[in-house]
């Protein structure tokens, strides 16, 4: 396979078998890969290597030789200063502040986003306390008035707030007792939504909201749950009228049914439980499906 098709399958197996993403990823000569490919493959490196494998020197040592290749974009900086800054490299420094050059920002707000991308990539594999303590360390920042001000670090910030808040929303859930855990994973899809309100489109504000309805199930708000939910299908039903939202239309149903069912209003839960399985059953892909019925297993423990 030449690179293009090494990334491609590594992209679409990562998640299923990390394993074989690291594999396919380590195959790849970056400078075969097309300018506008190396953020999908620096992403890919710190997701697969560093967050899933937990061998950050090796992402790191990938990164590098990313970074070396000519006019590197902000992206492939951010993603090479969190592997440095995750591996103790101690360039990770002077990443950031070629980050910050790149993307017209001071210093400390490309750094305050650099540590906001370690903490979500490492969310899932901390200590409950540790992981809401450090996440609530980084999101608060996000109040600071030059994270007030739209930037080029808008899109990334909201992209890794989005990650954050799944990565906590998705633990175990013994580990929900945990205060700090539950404020941070709260402040995340807050996060993460206002940004994406003044940055993204309809379907990045639906998402945002789709969060919520999970961090809100999550915490046993079932009432607040069904707000986002209903409002995050109201999105869908005013803006898609091509009718190519039926996947995020499916999960935000599931949301509403499981919502409804807590508050008691089971006739309603069963007709949105109907559609979610409906659509699902349409997905025509495996890894969409399984993800689907997680969810509901998910829910299912949620409700015990």
């Amino acid at each position: 396979m030449d690179a293009q098709a090494l990334l491609d399958e590594a992209n679409a197996c990562h998640d299923a078998d990390p394993a074989r993403g690291a594999d396919l990823l380590l195959r790849i000569d970056p400078q075969a890969l097309d300018t506008g490919q190396r953020p999908l493959y620096g992403y890919l490196l710190n997701h697969v290597l560093g967050e899933k494998l937990g061998d950050w020197a090796q992402a790191n040592h990938h990164l590098t030789a990313l970074l070396a290749l000519p006019d590197p974009s902000p992206a492939v900086l951010r993603h090479a200063a969190v592997a440095a800054s995750l591996a103790g490299d101690p360039s990770a420094a002077e990443r950031t502040e070629a980050l910050a050059a790149s993307a017209a920002v001071s210093l400390r707000q490309a750094d305050e986003l650099v540590t906001l991308a370690g903490v979500a990539l490492l969310a899932a594999s901390l200590p409950a306390a540790a992981a809401g303590q450090r996440a609530l360390a980084a999101l608060a920042v996000l109040d600071s008035p030059h994270w007030q001000q739209a930037s080029s670090l808008d899109i990334p910030a909201a992209a890794q707030c989005n990650n954050l808040g799944s990565a906590l929303v998705e633990r175990p859930l013994a580990d929900l007792a945990d205060a700090r855990l539950c404020q941070a994973m709260t402040l995340a899809a807050v996060c993460s939504q206002q940004l994406w309100q003044r940055i993204g489109t309809w379907v990045h504000d639906e998402r945002a909201l789709y969060l919520r309805a999970l961090v809100a199930s999550a915490l046993g708000h079932a009432t607040e749950a069904l707000a986002h939910a209903e409002a995050g299908l109201a999105l869908i039903d005013a803006h898609d009228s091509a009718d190519e939202q039926t996947v995020d239309r499916a999960f935000l149903s599931l949301e509403a049914a499981f919502a409804l069912q807590r508050l008691g209003r089971r006739d309603e839960a069963a007709k949105h439980h109907a559609c979610a399985d409906r659509l699902a059953a349409g997905f025509g892909d495996s890894g969409l499906q399984t993800w689907f019925a997680d969810r509901a297993a998910r829910n299912q423990l949620l409700s015990r």
